[in-house]
């Protein structure tokens, strides 16, 4: 058996370094629960929750509250000053029922008087920092944040200024070598060791964590990943960015030499492993004994969220008590008695509902479908050989590109806008606003004053060199078939349910925002094109409907006879003007065309009352507003989404859903084999959940998740985010005046409400089959309703299984 003590020492090597590998294979499974944050130009909503779906909400908001103090309920004032008005009593007493709540209501409004705990868990820096006053000298969670924060603008700004970036440490070499450098830590935070303690760290990260945890008292792995939650914290805005670089590359399948995200978490932990060295015995003593209360720390948490959790379940009700009510009032009516004159495909964004009950209003040969903006189109948008947009939800990689031609023409136009980029690019620094104006001087009155005489929104980058011509599909390098685009016509048709009985006249509406000085412009824009203007979307699949040879394909292969007379149309739904305009050379009928014009005049009207200010009713005021260089709520985007319904239009073509609902088609009667459903619940339901979840996550943790006051944003790093004032985290999320109207919240923070109209079993099949799906409706991320126009009936589903609504909400079934 050899000598024990050899065989002891194997052993204890053997646990040493098992313990060891521990620790950096804990960081990467921190790091792997960072969702992703796209670029400002390409923003689009995300659940920053995405990546932990597959435990229930109320385990993640215990997690985060008892951690790092996020939260993901609305403090008690909130739902107090909401008492008896929006949240009534039989909200409150079916809320205690549904949460399995043994409080009294008298109990549950007591326990909104409870002070909640605002303690977290500490990092090693944040104990450095405790007992001491600081006069001349700034916290050294202060400064760490900053210093990572401004080289992390500097890797993503200039990446040709940095050197192996093919080893697996690139980014933690980077900062090592520039940290070295800077003197000026020292005096920053008062300590002359730091220069010291720098030249100790390895120059390899798997060494770096050997040291770690050598030195850092945390044995137990559960401790362990809640202090690499805990400093990956400070820097949740560049974790969310290095999240997104490494979604790409995933979904483009790319070589991966190195990994940003893991590296970020390194640093910082190296950053803890110098404060540690540094810190007295007494200081870490009391980082011990501050981890030694975790679980306690986290017994509290959960004891305070279980009442908080029954109000916002009775927050929910009060509003699915208004969206039940609504959907059992009548029967779906049938079809319209006259053949359809106009048929318009709208996307399923909540602000398309107003404009599709507005125009289906002003004649009853008027039809509106509903589908995901980017009309199923996997493409992405070549402007110029150094500049290509994706048109696209972020769930997706593109399979085909479209172009232009390089004609003269295009060639001026997008000279212009490249000169127009680069002017206002130079104005989003602090530095460079102040060069220009010096520089310029009076030169820019003009500019200003024409602004104001003349108001105009700024065109998104790309957009404006849009022209009416042929579009190139390509996939591969080579042209696209017409087998292919065959295909993709088809599946568009059959995704927006528009099979049969075509109109003459058929609108493919793509969507867009117009504003000015807005570097969040994109999240207005249509989140299913990548946070991209849908007018390229539109375009290109009006170009397949209205090819003879792809129609004749697609009635050969695919059963879908177009009739010779139909034309389709590319057309824009601007949302900040709430106005849709014809695109291209094709005109309506001068009947058709004044039925868009009196549905675009009332459509506004109705967003005229729900902006704060409630502009004048001139059809100017809308575009002034848009225009304007300092309007910081120029319309409300997606705020106060709270539902999603799949159904046949007619199901809910009576009903006025407030700007609160997704509206996409769907008609199960069409879809034997669930085809379309899987597709609808795994991709716009899905979309749909992330915008609610952003919105959602921006209004109950603003600190974290939301991206604070627009009027103190800075642009960093040429677009990839931005910073409140000149510094700290990156800012990520929707700013205060996306949400609230200046007096009081405008937004609801509700859990998307998902509503489908077809059978129970094709919905538990795709659940079945769908992880995703499955825990999302049953880790309570959403709720999922079916429903039976015809009948008035609802059920819900839950982990537990189907239940009906009616006795719930006291209804017919």
């Amino acid at each position: 058996m050899g000598d024990p003590s050899v065989v002891a020492d194997l052993a204890a090597t053997f646990t040493k370094r098992r313990a060891i590998m521990s620790w950096s294979a804990l960081g990467k499974h921190v790091c792997s629960q960072v969702a992703p944050v796209w670029p400002l130009a390409r923003s689009i909503a995300v659940n920053p929750w995405w990546q932990r779906r597959q435990e229930t909400i109320d385990q993640v908001a215990i997690s985060e509250q008892t951690l790092l103090g996020t939260a993901m309920l609305m403090p008690a004032d909130y739902y107090r000053a909401r008492w008896q008005q929006q949240i009534q009593p039989e909200h409150l007493a079916r809320a205690r029922q549904l949460q399995g709540s043994q409080l009294s209501e008298a109990e549950l409004v007591e326990a909104l008087n409870a002070a909640a705990s605002g303690a977290t868990m500490p990092s090693v820096a944040q104990i450095l920092d405790s007992g001491k006053k600081r006069n001349t000298t700034l916290p050294w969670q202060t400064e760490i944040v900053h210093q990572l924060s401004q080289f992390c603008a500097l890797w993503v700004n200039y990446p040709e200024q940095f050197n192996g970036s093919d080893s697996h440490d690139a980014l933690y070499l980077a900062w090592l070598d520039i940290v070295r450098h800077d003197r000026g830590i020292e005096l920053l935070v008062g300590e002359r060791r730091v220069e010291e303690q720098l030249q100790q760290l390895p120059r390899d990260s798997e060494a770096l964590w050997q040291e770690v945890a050598k030195d850092l008292p945390l044995n137990d792995p559960h401790q362990v990943e809640a202090w690499l939650q805990v400093v990956l914290h400070d820097i949740y805005g560049w974790a969310s960015v290095f999240a997104q670089r490494r979604w790409a590359r995933q979904l483009e399948h790319s070589s991966q030499v190195y990994d940003e995200l893991d590296q970020l978490l390194a640093i910082r932990v190296a950053w803890e492993l110098i404060c540690w060295r540094l810190a007295s015995d007494n200081k870490r003593q009391r980082f011990i004994d501050a981890w030694q209360q975790l679980e306690p720390r986290k017994q509290l948490v959960t004891e305070q969220q279980q009442a908080l959790w029954v109000w916002q379940r009775a927050l929910e009700l009060s509003y699915q008590d208004e969206l039940a009510t609504q959907l059992v009032s009548q029967p779906m009516l049938k079809g319209k008695s006259k053949a359809p004159e106009l048929q318009a495909v709208f996307c399923i964004d909540v602000r398309s509902e107003p404009m599709r009950r507005a125009l289906e209003a002003q004649h009853e040969s008027i039809q509106t479908f509903g589908f995901a903006g980017f009309f199923g189109l996997p493409v992405d948008y070549k402007i110029s050989e150094s500049f290509i947009k994706p048109q696209l939800p972020g769930l997706l990689a593109p399979q085909y590109r479209v172009t232009q031609a390089k004609d003269a023409e295009g060639v001026a136009q997008r000279t212009h806008s490249w000169r127009a980029a680069s002017w206002h690019r130079s104005l989003e620094s602090p530095a460079g606003a102040y060069g220009w104006v010096e520089m310029s001087g009076l030169a820019k009155i003009w500019k200003l004053l024409e602004r104001s005489l003349w108001p105009s929104p700024q065109a998104r980058i790309g957009s404006e060199v849009v022209r009416d011509q042929t579009w190139l599909i390509e996939r591969d390098g080579e042209a696209a078939t017409t087998k292919e685009l065959a295909q993709l016509a088809a599946n568009a048709l059959r995704g927006m349910g528009l099979t049969g009985e075509f109109a003459r006249h058929v609108l493919i509406v793509g969507h867009s925002a117009c504003v000015t000085n807005n570097p969040h412009a994109a999240s207005l824009d249509c989140g299913a094109c990548g946070g991209q203007s849908g007018e390229v979307n539109a375009r290109v699949l009006v170009q397949l409907f209205n090819n003879e040879d792809v129609r004749e394909r697609i009635a050969s292969v695919y059963g879908i006879t177009i009739p010779a007379e139909t034309v389709f149309y590319p057309a824009l739904h601007d949302t900040t003007q709430q106005q849709v305009s014809v695109l291209g050379e094709r005109s309506l009928p001068a009947e058709l065309a004044n039925y868009l014009v009196q549905a675009n005049a009332q459509a506004q009207d109705e967003q005229r009352q729900r902006l704060p200010d409630q502009p004048t009713s001139s059809d100017k005021a809308l575009l002034r507003r848009a225009a304007s260089w300092s309007e910081v709520r120029p319309e409300w985007g997606l705020a106060r989404n709270a539902s999603i319904i799949f159904a046949p239009r007619e199901a809910t073509a009576n009903y006025d859903f407030a700007a609160r609902t997704f509206l996409h088609s769907y008609d199960a009667e069409q879809d034997p084999e669930g085809a379309v459903l899987t597709q609808l619940m795994t991709a716009p339901m899905v979309v749909a959940h992330w915008i609610n979840m952003q919105y959602y996550a921006s209004m109950v943790a603003p600190v974290t998740f939301g991206s604070g006051n627009k009027l103190l944003h800075n642009v960093v790093a040429d677009g990839v985010g931005v910073f409140e004032g000149n510094g700290g985290d990156l800012r990520i999320g929707l700013a205060k005046q996306s949400l609230h109207d200046g007096k009081d919240w405008y937004h609801e923070p509700l859990r998307l409400t998902v509503v489908i109209a077809a059978p129970t079993d094709a919905i538990d099949k795709v659940i079945a089959e769908q992880p995703v799906v499955r825990e999302l409706v049953e880790n309570g991320w959403l709720y999922l309703w079916q429903w039976e126009p015809a009948q008035q009936q609802l059920q819900e589903r839950t982990a537990k299984g189907w239940s009906e609504l009616g006795a719930r909400y006291d209804l017919a079934v």
